[in-house]
């Protein structure tokens, strides 16, 4: 399965992926049952994390710049980089298929908004890619609650392939801590959505990760519902700003807001992007004052083939 592994390698190399790894099984044992990798495939042995960085200064520059715009990082966060990402996982699923093993490829960004069964929490997915990421080697877990690697930090983004394939699973990362607990995030965050008191634990194998609790109905209220312009719309056109009730959010909280930025922003609501602020402002400790591009540059692979 030595020869399996480096052909997927090959293949994620191929599809532009800067990070492939492989977790096993038992490194998931801290997520809820309904989101592990045996819970979308019966038997299943690992998981294949793959992530690919985002354009850098289109990352740190996004609003910044006299365009006043993040129509770009819109484009490219939303569509374009998912969409690679998952054709990637795609074509990995093909090869795994191929040499005879199961393969289900993971979708990114799809959520059950509301408690499912013995899911107790809102806003859940149906698979943890960033524990995936964590399991297979790429990084930690921050305060915030984001994937931080010690390549570019929070600026990549990942997916997943859960197989049966028995694969040699990569060593998780023990270097030097990527978060260290600087608070920019909390700071960053004009929802308020990350407790800067309240604390919770995610747990990746042996490894056990404090987090900042999120209130992950105020957190959507600016990433997805666009209601807070000075996270991104303002600079779309859209400066309308919808502040939300004190205390828990509701079905009706929301769908009275976005009623009300209609009437008040026009056609412009359905063109608007929030930036992650949180995640923007996080560089780790080794990061800070370089210059990633230049730093990745200088050890880069060959270029992804047309």
């Amino acid at each position: 399965m030595n020869s399996l592994k480096a052909r997927l390698v090959e293949a994620a190399t191929a599809a532009c992926m800067d990070f492939v790894g492989v977790a096993p099984l038992n490194r998931f044992m801290g997520v809820h049952p309904r989101m592990r990798p045996d819970a979308h495939l019966p038997g299943a042995k690992c998981v294949l994390s793959i992530g690919m960085r985002y354009p850098l200064a289109m990352y740190e520059l996004a609003g910044r710049t006299h365009a006043e715009s993040f129509m770009a990082m819109d484009a490219f966060d939303s569509q374009v980089m998912p969409a690679m990402l998952m054709t990637a996982a795609l074509a990995l699923s093909r090869v795994l298929e191929d040499h005879g093993c199961a393969a289900v490829p993971i979708a990114l960004n799809m959520y059950r908004v509301h408690p499912y069964k013995d899911i107790a929490e809102d806003w859940s997915p149906d698979f943890r890619h960033d524990i995936a990421a964590v399991a297979a080697g790429h990084g930690e877990i921050g305060l915030h609650g984001v994937v931080i690697t010690p390549r570019f930090g929070t600026r990549q983004m990942f997916t997943s392939v859960v197989t049966d394939a028995v694969l040699e699973p990569d060593p998780m990362y023990n270097g030097p801590s990527l978060c260290d607990n600087c608070r920019k995030c909390l700071a960053a965050c004009r929802m308020h959505a990350l407790d800067d008191c309240a604390t919770d634990t995610v747990v990746v194998g042996p490894r056990t990760f404090t987090i900042a609790r999120k209130d992950r109905w105020r957190c959507m209220w600016s990433r997805k519902f666009m209601l807070n312009a000075e996270m991104g719309p303002k600079l779309h056109g859209l400066d309308v700003t919808i502040a939300p009730p004190d205390g828990a959010i509701t079905d009706t909280d929301v769908q009275r807001a976005l009623a009300e930025k209609g009437k008040r922003g026009g056609l412009q609501t359905w063109y608007t992007y929030a930036m992650r602020e949180c995640g923007r402002e996080c560089v780790p400790p080794h990061l800070r004052g370089v210059d990633l591009l230049a730093r990745h540059a200088a050890t880069a692979p060959p270029p992804c083939p047309p």
